[in-house]
């Protein structure tokens, strides 16, 4: 609970009146609206009060207005002399885009998580996080030095995620104990602008969100078991190679990794290869998770394209669901391409996707709606996949996240699913299985 209603605890007997003092977790809302001076008056009183030795936790969840950012700089303060080991700081409405996270944060040695928003992450000293393992960043102007600072500082770090920060140019984390790395709706800064990244123990890499204008580039990423490549880049429709060079040579880093994951601006360059004839490295992936694909003209083409290179593939997920900004946004056609349709198309790729074919087990596709019509291009799939993957062991048709309005029509699926019981199989051991949640009893 926050410390707001912690507080209020107190009237509920004479035992419990002091009791809130000694809460280690210190939580402080400021919804929009509020009295200011009040708040402030709230939260030095709490802490003036406060008899734990310990704080465990410190949460800001508010504006940063004039009034408050000498008070916010005097509370994290007291926060950090008190050894706290989780600190959060949201900061909304911000009117002064200049706060600076106190000096004496960066040598806390208690702190292990850290989460800001929208603060100044100005580094000018020794960073001394010793014991810090996650690390979230959002919506900051941050540079190089500083940022080697901040993890030449964090020995133990394991998780670090940057979302809609801007300025930093290269990640190079050589401790062992970086796990992972979450880079969202990067912010390039110039028209030949670069992010490098380089982490020879990172195990997991997520490339997410919108950027504009820049390149991403892995130098040093041995030791990956799993890629997310699901973000949108701003480049314009007339630059083919630009587009082709990046996509390619961020998958020719992650070669060597387990379990992949392609969203739909991926799968869309992937479809202008395919129509130019540019060729993708061979990929050792046997996991591979496709981001709103089935449903959209040319979809099959960059299926193919990637298939086609992942020979050790084991297990397919589809979510043939797209929201507005993820849909692919090239047809076959415009980039000239002639489209065949359905089974036809399938059977004369077969060749390419032949040793794809000798080792996929599991396929799982996500509901594409409650229409039949909308299953058409994902069903000639995989009636496909039943006629030639030899170890198939099971088909998954997943309904269980459609929507409210479509939550008790099963037909559409249940008719699907026995076209495909109908087909023969070329793995005697194959099996078509459909999660739906009926109403009163669970998905079957």
């Amino acid at each position: 609970m926050t410390t707001k209603d912690a507080v209020k605890t107190s009237i509920l007997s004479k035992r419990w009146r002091s009791t809130w003092t000694s809460n280690q977790y210190m939580s402080f809302s400021l919804p929009l609206g509020s009295i200011l001076k009040s708040f402030i008056t709230f939260v030095d009183s709490v802490l003036l009060r406060c008899t734990a030795i310990k704080a465990k936790r410190f949460l800001y969840d508010g504006p940063c207005f004039a009034l408050i950012q000498s008070s916010l700089d005097r509370w994290l303060q007291f926060a950090i002399k008190h050894g706290v080991e989780e600190v959060s700081v949201n900061l909304r409405y911000l009117r002064y885009k200049d706060f600076l996270l106190p000096r004496i944060l960066f040598c806390c040695t208690t702190l292990v998580n850290l989460r800001v928003s929208q603060c100044c992450f100005r580094v000018f000293g020794t960073v001394n996080w010793c014991s810090l393992k996650t690390l979230r960043i959002d919506y900051a102007n941050l540079n190089n030095d500083g940022m080697m600072r901040v993890l030449g500082g964090s020995p133990v770090l394991e998780f670090l995620e940057l979302k809609s920060c801007v300025g930093v140019k290269h990640i190079m984390v050589e401790s062992k104990s970086f796990r992972e790395l979450v880079i969202d709706s990067h912010v390039f800064r110039g028209r030949a602008s670069m992010l490098k990244i380089s982490a020879p123990h990172l195990l997991r890499l997520r490339l997410l969100g919108n950027s504009r204008g820049g390149e991403f580039r892995l130098d040093e990423v041995s030791s990956l078991i799993e890629a997310e490549l699901n973000f949108n880049m701003k480049i314009a429709l007339n630059k083919v190679k630009a587009r082709a060079n990046l996509v390619k040579g961020l998958l020719k880093k992650l070669h060597h990794v387990t379990k992949l994951v392609m969203g739909s601006w991926c799968l869309q360059v992937l479809l202008l290869m395919e129509a130019r004839d540019m060729s993708l490295p061979s990929l050792e992936c046997r996991h591979l998770i496709l981001l709103g694909t089935a449903g959209h003209e040319g979809a099959p083409e960059a299926i193919v394209k990637i298939l086609e290179s992942t020979q050790l593939l084991e297990k397919l997920f589809l979510q043939t669901t797209c929201t507005p900004n993820s849909a692919i946004e090239l047809n076959a056609e415009s980039v000239g391409h002639r489209v065949i349709a359905g089974e036809e198309f399938w059977n004369l790729v077969r060749w390419r996707i032949y040793q794809c074919l000798m080792h996929l087990k599991h396929v799982e596709i996500v509901d594409c709606g409650a229409n039949l019509l909308a299953w058409e291009p994902v069903l000639s799939l995989l009636k496909f996949l039943l006629q030639n993957a030899l170890w198939l062991d099971k088909i998954v048709i997943n309904s269980t996240n459609s929507k409210s309005s479509q939550a008790f029509e099963p037909s559409p699926r249940l008719e699907v699913a026995r076209i495909l019981l109908s087909q023969s199989k070329c793995s005697p051991s194959a099996k078509v299985i459909l999660r739906y949640p009926f109403q009163g009893c669970p998905s079957v």
